[in-house]
Parts: C-alpha cells; sequence; structure tokens
C-alpha cells in the first residue's frame, strides 16, 4: 500500500455506490486503486453533505483511520 500523502495527492474519491447506510468511495493513483467505505449512520456524516466525488484529501481522515485500524473500511482492490 502507498502512504497516505501518495494516495490524496491530486486524486479524486468517485462514489461507487451505498448500501445499508455504507458509502462506497473509490480512488485511484497511477500504481493502484483503493476502496474507501464509510459509515453514514455515523453521528459525524448527521449533517455532512455526500456527493459524488470528493478531492482524496478531503477524506483524509477517513482513509487514515481505515489504514491505522485495518478494519476492512480502507481497501487496495489492484
Amino acid at each position: 500500500m502507498e502512504s497516505i500523502t501518495t494516495i490524496v495527492k491530486g486524486t479524486t474519491a468517485n462514489l461507487v455506490h451505498v448500501c445499508c447506510g455504507k458509502v462506497v468511495y473509490q480512488i485511484e493513483t497511477p500504481d493502484h486503486l483503493y476502496q474507501l467505505e464509510i459509515d453514514s449512520n455515523h453521528q459525524e456524516w448527521e449533517t455532512t453533505y455526500l456527493t459524488p466525488s470528493f478531492k482524496s484529501i478531503t477524506l483524509m481522515r477517513w482513509i487514515r483511520k481505515g489504514m491505522e485500524s485495518n478494519d476492512g473500511t480502507f481497501i487496495k482492490l489492484r
């Protein structure tokens, strides 16, 4: 897995799908494709607008959280 700096620098997180309150974004770097899953039922997201795409750096907090916890919320697809 690349460093978080490489993953968020100049990339876009694109919405793939929403299911059971889970919002899934994909982030593509020149070398890899990553998937980020966010629980939209979490209190932090009650007042957040979800858009079809975000600059990846905007979601850096959740990317870092997923990388550190290794709980499957941020994974490398290829």
